[in-house]
């Protein structure tokens, strides 16, 4: 791999971990500095009629982050196409998404809904593009050009969105998406569903992260910080989460991929699968408990309420896909797991 420009070849800075150290200050630092602008504006000019800065925030956050998966999804086209150069593509990709964002947020208001659509929508297109992309790995269109496979992406997701939202289904809880890291960062679920065609692939690792979240939403009620005689939304009588709960899971959602991609998976790569993927997503739960009892810890002093800390709880979670997806950090190179034959995949393994 070239070296950075200014550095020697070999130095620290160009190679592991110093890509990885590289990796974590962008991702993190932007976290801390656009949380605050973005506070900032949206106490001044909420989006929403209800004027809550921090759900404002999130929405936005999360609306951008979908259409960097959509644009991710089909090679970060039309970027690819268009801009040559790697960090210029970088910055107009991640602009563009949080144009789309706060204009995809702004159009659940502008459409006469009220606040109450937006977690059921978001979740729902989430949970759409991640199964019919990502663990899915486009099966439906993967024969067609990149816009052709954006068009489609567009109109089945949005489409089956507004069919699951405007039913008693109401929308798909995105409590999956920690796991989905976890599996999809190490290749986890593709080691456990090796040699599965799809849609079976896709079906099999939903199955299997519906089995996690039992178990966590369990673990949850024995900590007292999930009350399962609370009423859902739709159908889903699993009842819901309190602060702590919330927050963990905004933290648990940005310190996964930005951990794990940045560091190709070191040092859990040394470990075969499936215990090396399964240890990854053990160090992110526990750096994440961690990061979360700091982070109430400071509510009252650092931050003015729990709702403040949500924002940076979150934020992270954007910046932790943008910066590898559309600059590449992490994703430089192929790197092989041990026990593997192919960079990325698992289907020689028995």
């Amino acid at each position: 791999m070239a070296a950075v420009r200014g550095e020697a070849p070999g130095s620290f800075w160009s190679c592991q971990p110093g890509i990885a150290i590289k990796g974590y200050v962008a991702i993190y630092g932007l976290t801390v500095v656009v949380n605050y602008i973005i506070n900032a504006w949206l106490r001044a000019a909420p989006i929403g009629p209800d004027k809550l800065y921090w759900f404002d925030n999130v929405c936005w956050m999360l609306l951008s982050l979908w259409w960097c998966f959509v644009f991710a999804a089909v090679g970060n086209w039309p970027f690819s196409a268009w801009i040559k150069h790697g960090f210029t593509r970088g910055v107009v990709a991640t602009l563009v998404c949080w144009i789309l964002g706060y204009l995809s947020y702004g159009g659940i208001y502008w459409a006469g809904l009220n606040i109450d659509w937006c977690f059921p929508i978001i979740a729902t297109l989430f949970a759409l593009l991640v199964f019919f992309c990502y663990t899915g790995e486009n099966w439906l269109w993967a024969g067609l050009a990149p816009g052709r496979q954006f068009l489609a992406i567009l109109l089945t997701v949005v489409g089956l969105t507004w069919v699951v939202v405007y039913t008693g289904l109401r929308w798909m809880p995105p409590w999956w998406f920690p796991f989905a890291q976890i599996f999809l960062a190490t290749g986890l679920g593709n080691y456990l569903f090796r040699r599965v065609k799809q849609p079976g692939k896709t079906i099999g690792i939903w199955a299997t992260w519906f089995i996690l979240i039992w178990i966590w939403l369990r673990i949850s009620q024995a900590l007292g910080i999930w009350d399962p005689k609370a009423a859902g939304p739709g159908i889903w009588a699993i009842g819901t989460y309190n602060d702590t709960w919330l927050l963990f899971f905004f933290v648990y959602c940005a310190f996964v991929w930005g951990i794990l991609v940045p560091a190709h998976n070191w040092p859990f790569r040394y470990v075969r699968m499936p215990w090396g993927g399964i240890l990854a997503g053990a160090f992110c739960t526990v750096l994440c408990i961690g990061i979360t009892g700091l982070l109430l810890a400071m509510v009252g002093t650092v931050f003015v309420d729990v709702q403040e800390a949500f924002t940076y709880g979150y934020m992270g979670v954007a910046w932790s896909f943008f910066i590898p997806l559309f600059f590449g950090v992490g994703l430089e190179k192929p790197v092989l797991w041990a026990g593997q034959e192919v960079p990325g995949s698992w289907e020689e393994i028995e």
